[in-house]
C-alpha cells in the first residue's frame, strides 16, 4: 500500500494543528511532514518528520531551497501551504516548477495575491459583483474625507496584507482617518458593526478606564471552498461563529440562504479565474443586516478542526480531490453536531525535542 506523503509549509502554528487534529485518528498510511521557522512550537512534535526553513520574509531564496531539499528528500503527494505568504509563494514555484504544480494545494500567483490583499480583494470582487466592504487604498492622492461621508464613522484601517488582524484599528474622528490615509499600504474599509457600540464603549472607557483585554469581533460568517484542480466546487460550508469567550468561540451551521450563495459566486469567480485549492471567505454583517465580505485567504484556516467536528472532512477532501486517494476513517461522530466549540489552548513541547530540531535543524520519530 503507497504510504500518502503530505508536506505541511509552517506547520507548527494554528492552522497545521487544526489540520493535524483532523487526521489524528486516521494516520495508518499517511506521513505527514511539515517545515518550520522555529523550532519550539509543540505542534511540530506531532508530526513525523519536521524540518527548519528560514524565514520567508527575511530569505526567499533560503527559504526556496530549503523547501525543494525537503521535497526531493520526502517526494510530498500534496504540499500544503498554511499561512497566507506561503501561499503566494508556493503559487509562484507551481508557475516556476511545472513538474511540481500538480502537487500543490493553490493556484495561479496572481489570484493568491489577490486574495491575500484587500484593496485587490476589492476591487477583484467589484469587477464580478460580489458583495465586498466599501474600500479606499490609503494614499495621498486619494479623498479619505469623501470616503467618510459616504460610509460614515467608525472606519476600519487595516494593512493590505495583514494577517491575524496585527495593525487593524478602528477610526472614530476625522482626525484619525486623516492620519490614516498617511500610512504605507493601508486601505480604509466601512465599518461592519453597529456604530453606537463603538462610541458607547468609548465612552465607558473615558469613565473607567481600559480594559486589558478587549475585542469588537461578534458574530461574523466563515465561508470555506474548496476547487478540485479541474476547477470544479468540491464543496461550500457555511459557517456562523460568535465569541463566547477571551479564547473561545462558537461555531454554528448556517443553513440561510445568503452566505450559501456568496461562497457559491465567489466560488464560481475564482474558478473562473483559474484558482484550485482552499478559499475562506470572511463576512459580517452590516448595520442593515446586509452580508458582506471583508477578507480572503487561499487557504486551509484555523477553524478546520471544529468544522471537522461537525461532519466536514475538508482535509479528507482535499486530499481526495488532488492526489485521487482516500484517506478513509470515520468523522468523529455518527451524528456530527450543528455546532463546535474553538479553544486556543496552550501546548507544551519536550525540551530535548526543540533541541534537537534547532541543533540539527530536522526531526523525526524514527530518530530522536
Amino acid at each position: 500500500m503507497h504510504t500518502l506523503t503530505l508536506l505541511l509549509l509552517s506547520g507548527g502554528g494554528r492552522t497545521g494543528s487544526n489540520v493535524m487534529a483532523t487526521l489524528a485518528t486516521r494516520r495508518t498510511g499517511l506521513r505527514l511532514v511539515a517545515t518550520s521557522d522555529r523550532p519550539d512550537e509543540p505542534a511540530l512534535f506531532d508530526f513525523d518528520a519536521v524540518y527548519i526553513a528560514p524565514r520567508l520574509a527575511d530569505d526567499a531564496e533560503g527559504f526556496e531551497r530549503r523547501v525543494l531539499d525537503v521535497v526531493a528528500r520526502e517526494i510530498p503527494d500534496l504540499v500544503v501551504p498554511c499561512r497566507d505568504e506561503d501561499v503566494q509563494w508556493l503559487a509562484g514555484l507551481g508557475e516556476r516548477r511545472a513538474d511540481l504544480a500538480a502537487k500543490l494545494l493553490c493556484g495561479p500567483r496572481r489570484i493568491a495575491e489577490t486574495a491575500n490583499d484587500k484593496w485587490l480583494s476589492y476591487e477583484f470582487c467589484r469587477e464580478h459583483a460580489l458583495p465586498f466592504a466599501p474600500t479606499l487604498r490609503c494614499d495621498s492622492a486619494a479623498d479619505g474625507s469623501a470616503f467618510v461621508e459616504q460610509q460614515g464613522l467608525p472606519l476600519v484601517a487595516k494593512p493590505r496584507r495583514g494577517v491575524n488582524s496585527a495593525g487593524v484599528v478602528l477610526l472614530t474622528t476625522r482626525e484619525q482617518v486623516a492620519r490614516a490615509m498617511t500610512r504605507h499600504d493601508y486601505v480604509l474599509q466601512k465599518y461592519l458593526g453597529d456604530p453606537d457600540s463603538v462610541y458607547a464603549y468609548l465612552n465607558a472607557v473615558n469613565l473607567e478606564g481600559i480594559p486589558l483585554f478587549h475585542s469588537f469581533q461578534d458574530a461574523y460568517s466563515s465561508l470555506q471552498v474548496l476547487l478540485g484542480p479541474d476547477h470544479r466546487i468540491e464543496y461550500v460550508n457555511c459557517i456562523r461563529n460568535r465569541i463566547t469567550g477571551r479564547l473561545t468561540r462558537s461555531k454554528t451551521i448556517d443553513h440561510d440562504a445568503e452566505p450559501r450563495e456568496i461562497g457559491e459566486r465567489c466560488a464560481r469567480a475564482f474558478a473562473a479565474a483559474g484558482w484550485r485549492g482552499p478559499l475562506n471567505i470572511e463576512c459580517k454583517p452590516a448595520a442593515d443586516g446586509t452580508l458582506m465580505i471583508h477578507e480572503f485567504n487561499a487557504r486551509v484556516t484555523g477553524g478546520t478542526a471544529a468544522r471537522w467536528e461537525m461532519g466536514y472532512d475538508e482535509i479528507g477532501a482535499a486530499i481526495r480531490a488532488f492526489t485521487g486517494q482516500s484517506i478513509g476513517g470515520a468523522l468523529p461522530h455518527l451524528e456530527p453536531s450543528s455546532e463546535a466549540f474553538e479553544n486556543f489552548s496552550a501546548r507544551a513541547a519536550d525540551g530535548r525535542n526543540v533541541r534537537t530540531l534547532a541543533q540539527r535543524g530536522e526531526w523525526s520519530r524514527e530518530r530522536r
